[in-house]
C-alpha cells in the first residue's frame, strides 16, 4: 500500500492509463502499515463510466485515532467511489499519517 501513497506523478498516470481498459486491477500482496488489523492484503482499482473505484480486502480496522470518515468507511466497506482519478490520488496521498 506504501508504494500507492508515496507514487510519484508519473507511477500515477501509468495506474491512470492501465485503468482505461475498464478492468479490475488487483495488487494481491500489498503490505499495510502496522496499525492495520491485518499485516497484507489486497488493494484494487477500477475505472467505471468516468468514475473510478478503490478496493481493499473488507473489514480491516486501524487503531489510529483521529482518522477521518471516509477512511474508516472504506476499511469498513471494501470500495470507495470518486468523480475523479484526481480525488483517488488525493485520498491516497493523504494516508501518510499512516508511515
Amino acid at each position: 500500500m506504501r508504494e500507492f501513497v508515496y507514487g510519484n506523478d508519473q507511477q500515477y498516470a501509468l495506474l491512470k492509463e492501465s485503468l482505461n481498459d475498464h478492468m479490475c486491477h488487483v495488487y494481491g500482496h500489498c503490505t499495510f502499515p502496522s496499525s492495520f488489523s491485518k499485516n497484507a492484503g489486497r488493494i484494487g482499482f477500477e475505472k467505471e463510466g468516468d468514475t473510478y473505484a478503490l478496493f481493499i480486502d473488507k473489514g480491516i480496522t486501524c487503531s489510529k485515532s483521529n482518522t477521518s470518515q471516509l477512511f474508516r468507511d472504506w476499511l469498513s466497506v471494501g470500495t470507495l467511489r470518486f468523480l475523479d482519478f484526481t480525488d483517488m490520488k488525493v485520498f491516497l496521498k493523504s494516508l501518510k499519517f499512516l508511515y
